[in-house]
């Protein structure tokens, strides 16, 4: 008679990232932040209120509504874009201070796999979906 394996229903617990990994993770974090930094310093220059009443526009409604309309996106990005930097900054700071890899709300290392996806992020899976649905 076969004996059959039993598999455990808990999920594989993961593991604090190793050295390479960090390693890996700061180089990533550190490119997206230069770049987030160029490209959140080019937004915010075209969004500067004083080019846009400086373009030349005259009282046309359609270029006004249009000249108004990529300024917000402009702000908008740029905004989104500060936002993003911040996560990258803590999550380098979070390195710095070997707290990186911890999920903020249960305390389990976050999987890799996520952190390669999202290196700044904050949550384990588990909990990340918990926060989507509102539990």
């Amino acid at each position: 008679m076969a004996t059959t394996k039993k598999t455990s229903s808990k999920p594989k617990r993961a593991r604090k990232p190793t050295k390479t990994q960090l390693k890996q993770l700061r180089a990533r974090l550190e490119e997206e932040r230069d770049e987030l930094v160029a490209q959140s310093d080019e937004l915010e220059a075209a969004a500067d209120v004083t080019q846009w009443r400086d373009a030349g526009f005259d009282d046309d409604a359609a270029d006004t509504g249009t000249a108004t309309f990529e300024r917000e996106r402009a702000q908008s990005l740029a905004l989104n874009a500060r936002r993003l930097l911040e996560q990258i900054e803590d999550a380098l700071r979070r390195m710095d201070e070997d707290a990186y890899g911890r999920c903020e709300r249960c305390g389990n290392y976050i999987e890799f796999a996520r952190l390669e996806a999202i290196p700044y992020a904050t949550l384990c899976i588990e909990d990340k979906r918990r926060e989507a649905h509102g539990y």
